[in-house]
């Protein structure tokens, strides 16, 4: 402790610090470690078979659109 500064300003620097101290809240525990997710992209995996559908009826609807067209039935 410097001898040059005044008693109040010491007391309010260790006041200051153990209020510092005590108010650094605990890192809270990790819950799930590190690499250990078995889907890291589970917001994005689709559940239904929306993909298979467009899929299967994107040829079949372009193929009556070529007929359609080819035979000028509007």
């Amino acid at each position: 402790m410097d001898l040059d500064q005044s008693p109040p300003e010491t007391t309010v620097r260790r006041l200051l610090g153990r209020f510092a101290r005590h108010r650094r809240p605990a890192r809270p525990p990790i819950t799930v470690p590190h690499a250990t997710h078995n889907n890291s992209n589970r917001e994005f995996a689709r559940k239904d078979g929306t993909a298979v559908w467009f899929f299967v009826f994107l040829p079949i609807f372009l193929l009556l659109y070529t007929i359609v067209e080819k035979m000028h039935v509007r």
